[in-house]
């Protein structure tokens, strides 16, 4: 008789071992459930601990200032923290202040008395609520809720998994448990010790042996719970640390906004949504005269702006123009003359909601103050600088005018039979003239660059050529003193260059004239001491030397000061303005060079000057040399001229050449001898006559010839005003050439020859 299965020994202890493994398999997932649990239930309770003081520390503060656009900011960053479901403020009246992550409408869920995963709730949840509370005050109460979730999705996820471990061990451990007894029970036993360290709260296990039978399998599965487990702590861990930390930051940044807004000049005041006061800075109490116990938070800004509306010097304009004017910002005046700008800007959500509004108050008197003396101040000075061009440009016309007529009458004469007492008397008039029109162009030169209007050309010019040409002016009056003139080095400049020639010459003509005024024996030499070119550019570095009186050290930095020498004395014992020098000193900077100088009492001086002129990038052909002048013809001129004494020098220079000439006191005789008198083959017009000045019977000339088809007469431009503008005005009427007083007989011939 076979015994069945079941009641043979084998099957008996077979049925033992399955039964004790099955109990011992129940006993372990239970229990690892039971420990995963209760580990993550302590995790929650710990999570919600941890979470109560940092909310509490980060909402007290506002909380009690009633700001509850930062208390909303707090639960909005609170709640974007994975694990917490929602997160809702209370104030001390129960009244809902702040929520996130639950409706505003509906009523806030009842807490858990304990933690529980077992409940009829369709997502797991830990209902807490905590008080707020400062210096024993109860502010409020704080509600959130963890999300239990994955908690109760990891259990049903063990359960399961202890479930089908167990049944396939079970269906396994019928076959193999004879042969892989004491590996089960070896694996059992590290795997229960295991379980009691994790039971214990020790999370960092070593992996424990795993395998390819079910028993292996479980410590796999143990071994991903324990993991699981562990990382699930470490987000928990680290949750909180970015909490605190956030809170922290909050904190410091509070500070900073605090000490930033009380240290601010200008006056800031928060209004929140419903207009009541949120914080008003120490400079607009400053500004309104308040005092700190009326702006209480929570204050209904109302009460404060109906004061600041009451101080205004005139208060309609604060309802004109704050509230129905509507402009973001307004200038207002105060009943003390103060004026105060306020601009409005409103204080935006994360999104676009509004949550209050930001005024800014500025004190701007001393800015309107200081704008209007400047303004003031501003025009004085233009107007002083057109009363100064207009005075020198008349002294210039004035002082021109009659030294046209001594230059000219002392030219004849000298041309006339003279005994050697009057042509000596006569040189001696006609070098006075020439150095007071040196002076007089010093003085407008000087008055041009100080204005800014120095305008310089830019065209090609033979250098070389150039110092050779101003050194030869100078020669008669180096040898008069017996001294030597020369240029050094003049081989070492470009063939052609780009700049002003006329002001280079100006440079080189007040240096050299200088040094030979200050020499009495030895010799001035002119230096091209270096070149330094710079792609299209170079700067050329001239030494004016001599071997003079030199100058005192103390006195160099002085010397290029306009109406200034080195000494008091030397006006007296020289001559000059003084300002040759500063003349210079402004046309090197202008073309962007410098000046300096080197001298020593007795031992002569050295004068330094850079200039940085162009480089023409194409070859610049030579100017041919004009051949014989051709003789001149009889001409009959018109002279419009209205100063009798320039009137006969003219009619004078013109006789000695041949001229017939016929007089014209202004430009109306001038235009009515044209059309009754002519032909004429030339006109010499003055600038400035009266009933008609030259500029205007110039345009009529123009107007008439053009309209009768006949062609232009020359018109040659004779005025006393000298400068660029003046030039260009006798251009745009439609004048032919300028010839600028005083002039002498061969300046006066080469116009006549341009155009005769």
């Amino acid at each position: 008789m076979r015994l069945a299965p079941w009641r043979t020994l084998r099957g008996r202890m077979l049925l033992a071992a399955l039964a004790v493994e099955a109990v011992m398999l129940f006993v372990l997932v239970a229990n690892s459930v039971r420990l995963l649990e209760d580990a993550m239930g302590e995790q929650a309770r710990s999570h919600a601990r941890q979470i109560i003081p940092i909310l509490n520390a980060a909402l007290v503060a506002p909380l009690a200032q009633r700001d509850y656009a930062t208390v909303q900011a707090v639960l909005d960053e609170s709640k974007a923290t994975a694990g917490i479901d929602y997160v809702a403020i209370e104030d001390a009246q129960g009244h809902l202040v702040g929520v996130a992550g639950w409706p505003a409408d509906q009523p806030l869920p009842p807490v858990d008395a304990q933690f529980a995963l077992d409940g009829d709730e369709r997502r797991p949840r830990y209902d807490v609520a905590e008080p707020i509370r400062l210096a024993g005050q109860t502010l409020g109460t704080l509600h959130f809720g963890l999300d239990l979730t994955v908690i109760a999705e990891a259990r049903r996820s063990l359960r399961g998994q202890g479930m089908m471990i167990a049944g396939g061990e079970l269906l396994l451990s019928a076959a193999l448990l004879t042969l892989l007894g004491m590996m089960i029970t070896r694996q059992l036993s590290v795997l229960t010790r295991a379980s009691g360290r994790v039971a214990a709260g020790n999370l960092a296990l070593e992996p424990v042996p795993e395998g390819e039978d079910d028993v292996g399998q479980l410590g796999a599965a143990f071994n991903a719970m324990s993991g699981a487990v562990a990382e699930r702590f470490a987000q928990l861990t680290a949750a909180r640390d970015r909490l605190e930390a956030l809170a922290r930051d909050m904190e410091q940044e509070h500070a900073r906004m605090m000490a930033l807004l009380s240290a601010m000049e200008f006056g800031v005041l928060f209004t929140d949504r419903e207009d009541r006061i949120v914080y008003a800075n120490p400079a607009f109490l400053h500004a309104w005269g308040l005092d700190a116990e009326c702006l209480a938070a929570g204050m209904p800004a109302e009460h404060v702006l109906e004061v600041v509306r009451e101080r205004l010097r005139d208060p309609d304009a604060w309802r004109r123009d704050v509230e129905w004017g509507g402009a973001a910002t307004v200038e207002l005046v105060l009943g003390d003359g103060r004026i105060l700008t306020l601009e409005r800007l409103p204080v935006l959500a994360g999104g676009a909601e509004i949550l209050g509004q930001l005024w800014l108050f500025a004190d701007v008197t001393a800015a309107r103050r200081d704008a209007g003396q400047l303004k003031t101040a501003k025009e004085a000075a233009e107007t002083a600088s057109h009363a100064k061009a207009a005075f020198l440009a008349t002294m210039s016309h004035e002082i021109r005018t009659p030294m046209n007529g001594i230059i000219g009458m002392t030219e004849l004469a000298l041309d006339t039979d003279l005994d050697d007492q009057q042509r000596e008397y006569l040189g001696l008039i006609r070098s006075s003239a020439d150095a007071l029109h040196a002076i007089v162009n010093d003085i407008l030169d000087f008055s041009k660059i100080e204005a800014g209007r120095m305008d310089l050309e830019k065209i090609p010019f033979a250098p070389a050529r150039l110092l050779a040409e101003t050194i030869g002016m100078f020669r008669p009056a180096a040898a008069a003193k017996g001294i030597g003139l020369e240029v050094r080095n003049a081989n070492a400049l470009p063939e052609r260059l780009l700049g002003d020639p006329t002001r280079i010459r100006q440079i080189v003509s007040n240096l050299v004239s200088n040094a030979i005024k200050f020499t009495a024996a030895g010799e001035v030499a002119v230096e091209v001491a270096g070149l330094l070119e710079e792609g299209d550019r170079i700067e050329v570095h001239f030494v004016v030397a001599d071997t003079g009186e030199g100058i005192p050290e103390d006195k160099l930095g002085l010397i290029f000061s306009p109406f200034t020498q080195a000494d008091s004395s030397t006006t007296r014992k020289h001559g000059g303005t003084g300002l040759g020098l500063a003349i210079v000193a402004r046309l090197v900077e202008i073309m962007q060079g410098r000046v300096w100088a080197e001298s020593a009492p007795g031992q002569g001086a050295r004068f330094h000057f850079t200039l940085r002129l162009g480089l023409p990038t194409v070859a610049v052909e030579p100017v041919p040399t004009a051949g014989p002048a051709a003789p001149i013809r009889s001409a009959r001129i018109l002279v419009a001229e209205d100063n009798r004494i320039n009137q006969a020098l003219v009619q004078a220079l013109l006789g000695k050449l041949g001229h017939v000439s016929v007089i014209a006191m202004d430009g109306e005789a001038a235009l009515r001898l044209l059309s009754e008198d002519g032909p004429f083959d030339l006109v010499l017009m003055d600038m400035q006559m009266p009933r008609m000045d030259g500029l205007e019977a110039t345009r009529r000339l123009r107007a008439s010839e053009k309209a009768l088809g006949l062609p232009a007469i020359p018109v040659i431009a004779l005025t006393a005003n000298a400068g660029e503008a003046d030039r260009q005005a006798c251009r745009d009427a439609g004048m032919d050439d300028f010839l600028s007083k005083p002039f002498r007989a061969d300046d006066f011939k080469a116009v006549l020859v341009r155009h005769l």
